[in-house]
């Protein structure tokens, strides 16, 4: 039968404190505390206005007492000086003024706060030296005059330097005045170190409510910047003395004060003191702020203690109700969740089950005796479960065990048991317990085994390391014999360890214990592991979530791809950086700029060291290696300092400079750096340096255009000569322009755009042409002329130089052809030939392919060359132009002076004639200077067996001064103007004989 239900209601739980009792002693207690607070709010209150009036009080007298020590010092001198001016004019009347003058100017520069003293007659007009006043009359009033004193204070007034004069005078008797004009700044003085406060005032006032000197404050509206204030009449009170006046508000600025005021004998002016009540009650203010503070935290308490016993009060109603409801549950539990009673009878014969246990074996077991109950356990399990009774029926331990039961109607089923020895108020005692069909746990329990057994075959036979660990703490709870051999761990050494200790990147706090474990990947995460040696290794992760005994864990298979990422990193290195100098390339640089810089302000300094690549070109490979290689690290050096460096083979650097730094201060450091020569091998080497600048973002949004920015500068830097030039917007245009124009010249020269004009060279004393220069000109398309100095140098930068020098020679031998049909045979045309055009191409070939296909006379084609291109490669020269002069060809030294000729190659290279610079010829009639360069020039030229050519002849007396010191041909406008061959042809008719 079943066992007797026992009652899970407790007894009743104790009472909660009464909330209305509470409440009431809380409210009392909440209104003594105001009323506390109240009173010492209002007692400070008081004490502080109280204590204020006094500190207004001495304020007051205190200025009061020094005003009158300094008027009556200053009435004392006036009296004195009155004296001493009453007795000379007594004396020497005629001489008074004079000697006071000199006297009063003695006692006004020894007195700085006095601005001036001068007698004066009754109308105020100046006795002695100095300024008098009109408005005497006016102001010298008993109603300004001090009680008892002689001294008469005026209104102030505006000196001739706009600073505020105050005018005190005292009676000398016949009709005469000591006049004295104290300065302000003395009374502004005698207030300016008090201690008022804030914004605190003390203040002087004289009768006309003029305020004569006052105290400032920061932020205070100035009472008077420049000179004293106009009061209204009314605001002025001669009262006997200094009085307290309560609470009051300036007319000035409006500030409330605590203030004291009034006059004391024997000077009329009023003495003002007030301090900043806001000031005052500050502290007062925080007092009340604490007290409120402490009252509001003591009704916060008070509400959240009644909330409390609220909370509290529902809460055990709740719970007893939860109670009651619980002995319904537990029966019903046991109804749901097939969990059945048994009890075995004190004389340990007959076994009862509960209704619930009958249902739940079919009644398979109703009536039987334990004896009968054991021949239908398992024999397997029977003496286990034997054993287990005896020893429970002698109070040694529960009952627990777990057996196999055979049910006619059911078969074999898995029970689980559980009982003990009760007292149930009976002679003896029973056993009782809980009986549960356990055989679909079993049989669960068992298929897990299976797959467990099967997991276990596959962990550790898998050829990959294996890691189990859970995923809360990261402990390892298993590893296998790969992982063993992959990190050097034995099996009870990885079970002790965590993720983190093979997996330096979670001992970051950033990541946590397995953060990049967390979630499932169908794509494998790439990890650095830790072996047991310190040694990394990167694996490729593949991770899979399980659940284990309850415990989520997770299984990481690690693949061992060390020597694969090696060889990923190593072409991702090649890419991004170069291989000589192991630098940055200007793409990775960028790249990186845009990624970590973004909108930041950087600069970037383009250098170009001209001359590095020549190195390794001349002097071998591993010299130039040295040299960049040291270079490097000058260049790196200032880097780590300043901000990051890249490598554009095979002569650049692009220096990329942090923002926080001074871009001058840099470049002057890198100057300063690079301008130092580089060792090489066995010798220094000095490198042509150019420096390009540009900023982010002033010069681009993205790192890769601020870097051809920077480019630009430097190319301009070349162009200019200059080592460092900053970039702006019309470098980029010149370039543009440059390129459009260079592309220009290429169609030009397809499209035959270029013409020859020809300036006639005339012999100095037969006044007749001795040959014709030939200068290119070029129409373009659109009909406009352009002059050489706007192409040619960008034709010898492009190469396009070459192309346009042999068509020049093969114009100007075609022209000479056209001369010598005409009759000037003998007329020679003179081509100029560029530095690239000489030392770039066979120039002897040239000359006579073009002198043949025209049919042109030996000596009908001169070269003219300048000084730089002899004087760059000599010897290479010298053989050019001996291979020239093979063919007949007369060879002239053009704007001769102007380079760096070296005379001991001069006196040898086969030349014929030089030609004097245009700079030397112009003004040389007049300029001693000029004339003496030419002469010397002239006599140079002779000396060595060469004809003399003068350039740009423009005036009459220059061609007069030239032909007078034996120059023997020139040429200029005077003489005739570069024009076409046509026009040239119409001038030289008719044809010599």
């Amino acid at each position: 039968m079943p066992l007797p239900a026992t009652s899970l209601v407790p007894p009743a739980l104790p009472d909660m404190p009464s909330l209305r009792r509470v409440k009431r002693a809380g409210l009392l207690l909440g209104l003594l505390l105001a009323a506390g607070l109240g009173f010492v709010l209002a007692h400070d209150w008081q004490a502080r206005h109280a204590a204020a009036q006094r500190q207004a009080m001495a304020l007051a007298t205190g200025t009061q007492r020094l005003m009158a020590v300094e008027l009556r010092n200053l009435e004392r001198a006036m009296r004195g000086i009155a004296a001493d001016a009453h007795e000379l004019f007594g004396r020497v009347p005629e001489q008074a003024p004079a000697l006071l003058s000199d006297s009063m100017r003695g006692v006004a520069s020894r007195h700085a706060e006095i601005e001036s003293i001068v007698v004066v007659d009754d109308r105020g007009m100046a006795i002695t030296d100095g300024r008098g006043d009109a408005s005497l009359r006016g102001w010298a009033v008993p109603a300004r005059r001090g009680v008892g004193g002689v001294l008469y204070i005026g209104p102030p007034e505006q000196g001739l330097n706009g600073e505020w004069l105050l005018r005190l005078a005292v009676d000398m008797g016949n009709d005469r005045w000591i006049l004295v004009r104290l300065r302000r700044a003395e009374l502004q003085s005698l207030v300016d170190g008090l201690d008022v406060g804030r914004r605190g005032v003390v203040s002087m006032t004289d009768v006309d409510g003029f305020v004569l000197a006052r105290t400032t404050y920061p932020g205070a509206r100035r009472g008077a910047p420049v000179g004293p204030l106009h009061l209204p009449r009314g605001s002025f009170n001669r009262d006997p003395q200094i009085v307290p006046m309560g609470a009051h508000v300036s007319v000035l600025d409006g500030v409330h004060r605590i203030a004291a005021a009034g006059t004391a004998p024997p000077y009329p002016i009023r003495v003002y003191a007030g301090l900043d009540r806001r000031d005052v009650l500050a502290p007062w203010w925080t007092l009340f702020g604490v007290s409120a503070l402490v009252f509001l935290f003591y009704v916060a308490g008070f509400v959240y203690l009644l909330r409390s016993l609220g909370r509290a009060a529902r809460r055990q109603a709740r719970l007893q109700a939860e109670l009651r409801a619980g002995d319904e549950e537990l029966r019903l539990a046991h109804q749901v969740g097939g969990i059945g009673t048994w009890s075995i009878a004190p004389d340990g014969e007959q076994l009862q089950w509960s209704p619930q246990t009958a249902e739940m074996f079919q009644s398979s077991l109703t009536g039987l005796s334990v004896a009968e109950f054991l021949q239908r356990v398992h024999e397997q399990d029977r003496r286990r479960i034997v054993r287990s009774l005896a020893r429970a029926w002698r109070g040694d331990e529960p009952l627990d065990i777990t057996f196999r039961l055979f049910l006619p109607e059911l078969g074999e089923r898995w029970v689980s048991a559980r009982g003990a020895l009760v007292e149930d108020g009976h002679p003896g005692r029973r056993m009782t317990g809980t009986v549960v069909d356990i055989s679909e746990r079993v049989e669960i329990q068992s298929i897990a085994l299976d797959a467990q057994r099967q997991f276990r075959l596959i962990f550790e036979l898998n050829p990959l390391p294996c890691l189990l660990f859970d995923a809360e703490t990261g402990l390892f709870l298993e590893v296998n014999p790969a992982a063993i051999r992959e990190y050097g761990y034995s099996r009870d050494q990885f079970l002790h360890l965590r993720l983190a200790d093979i997996e330096p990147a979670l001992q970051e706090p950033l990541h946590g214990s397995t953060a990049p474990y967390v979630g499932e990947s169908a794509v494998p995460l790439l990890h650095v592991h830790r072996r047991r040696n310190g040694s990394l290794l990167d694996v490729r992760v593949h991770t899979s979530q399980l659940e284990i005994a309850g415990i989520r864990a997770r299984l990481v298979l690690a693949e061992n791809v060390s020597d694969h990422m090696a060889h990923q990193r190593e072409l991702a290195y090649r890419a991004s950086h170069d291989a000589a100098t192991g630098l940055l390339t200007v793409r990775a640089l960028a790249e990186w700029l845009d990624r970590e810089q973004g909108d930041a302000r950087y600069h970037i300094a383009h250098v170009e060291l001209r001359g590095l690549q020549l190195i390794g070109d001349t002097l071998g490979r591993e010299t130039g290696e040295v040299v960049l290689r040291n270079l490097k690290q000058r260049l790196k050096a200032l880097a780590e300092r300043y901000g990051w460096l890249a490598f554009q083979p095979a002569e650049d650097f692009v220096f990329a400079i942090a923002g926080e730094h001074s871009l001058s201060m840099v470049v002057e450091v890198l100057v300063a750096s690079l301008s130092e020569p580089v060792q090489g091998r066995d010798s220094f080497h000095q490198l042509d340096l150019r420096i390009g600048v540009a900023s982010h973002p002033d010069d681009g949004a993205a790192a890769e255009e601020v870097i051809g920015k920077a480019a630009q500068a430097a190319h301009a830097a070349r162009e200019e000569s200059e080592p460092v030039v900053r970039f702006n917007a019309g470098i980029e245009a010149r370039l543009s322009e440059r390129l459009h124009l260079a592309g220009r010249l290429h169609q030009a020269i397809d499209r035959n755009e270029f013409v020859l004009h020809f300036q006639p060279i005339f012999d100095c004393r037969q006044r007749r042409p001795a040959a014709l220069e030939a200068l290119v000109r070029w129409r373009t398309a659109e009909d406009a002329w352009m002059l050489p100095g706007e192409f040619i140098q960008l034709c010898e930068d492009t190469g396009l130089i070459l192309p346009l020098g042999r068509w020049v020679l093969r114009e100007a031998a075609r022209a000479q052809r056209r001369l010598a049909d005409a009759g000037w045979r003998d007329l020679p045309v003179a081509v100029n030939v560029s530095a690239l055009q000489f030392h770039h191409s066979d120039l002897a070939a040239d000359v006579a392919a073009a002198c043949e296909e025209f049919g042109v006379s030996r000596g009908g084609l001169h070269v003219e060359l300048t000084e730089s291109s002899l004087m760059r490669q000599p010897q290479r020269a010298l053989r050019a132009m001996h291979g020239l002069h093979a063919q007949g060809v007369c060879i002239s030294l053009d704007d001769f002076g102007t380079g760096f000729s070296s005379m001991s190659y001069l006196q040898h290279m086969p030349l014929d004639s030089l030609k004097i610079d245009r700079s030397f010829v112009g003004d040389v009639e007049l300029e001693a200077r000029n004339a003496s360069i030419c002469r010397a020039l002239i006599t140079l030229g002779h000396n060595l067996g060469l004809k003399i050519i003068a350039e740009g002849v423009e005036h009459p007396a220059q061609l007069a001064w030239l032909t007078a010191n034996g120059c023997d041909q020139v040429q200029g406008w005077l003489l005739g103007r570069p024009a076409p061959l046509e026009a040239l042809l119409a001038q030289l008719q008719p044809a010599p004989a």
